[in-house]
């Protein structure tokens, strides 16, 4: 049986009792109010898991560059034979950066799904693992934002317009 001094303030209910300390937050909580905790911090996890898998559906739905392929066959087809070969080098390079783009965004992607599921697997977590989950997936969408920011530069010759592709990073 506990005695008087093993029992500290829970930081909840403010009651003197036999408290457990939360690594992430560095409180004390009674039994009932740390589980009441663990429940909140799992429903954040829950919650930033939910944020995690609608950006990944985005990300899937925009991981084509139909617009700027367009833009190029139209710009082959007004220049016929004099711009074939321009417009597969352009063809290449968007396709060889997005796709390095995207397979890095992905296996980040992927890191922070296994995190997330490690976490989940293991009950194991707090408010700094929270926060950095938060912060990767702030971070690597960001990173896939800036991949909209990719153009095309047209420069006007005699009879045609050259183009090229633009990188923003």
């Amino acid at each position: 049986m506990a005695t008087a001094k093993n029992k500290t303030l829970c930081f909840k209910c403010n009651e003197d009792k036999i408290t457990y300390p939360c690594e992430g937050c560095s409180q004390r909580f009674c039994l009932v109010d740390l589980t009441e905790h663990r429940q909140i911090l799992t429903s954040e996890l829950h919650y930033i898991t939910n944020e995690y898998n609608e950006f990944k559906q985005t990300m899937n739905e925009q991981k084509q560059n139909d617009l700027l392929i367009e833009q190029i066959n139209q710009w082959e087809i007004e220049s016929i034979e004099k711009v074939q070969q321009k417009a597969q080098e352009c063809r290449e390079i968007l396709i060889k950066s997005t796709q390095t783009c995207i397979n890095d965004i992905e296996t980040k992607f992927n890191n922070l799904r296994e995190q997330i599921k490690q976490m989940q697997k293991q009950n194991e977590f707090n408010e700094i693992d929270l926060n950095y989950l938060r912060n990767q997936l702030i971070e690597t969408t960001q990173e896939f934002n800036n991949l909209s920011k990719i153009s095309i530069k047209k420069e006007s010759q005699s009879f045609i317009d050259d183009i090229s592709i633009i990188l923003s990073k």
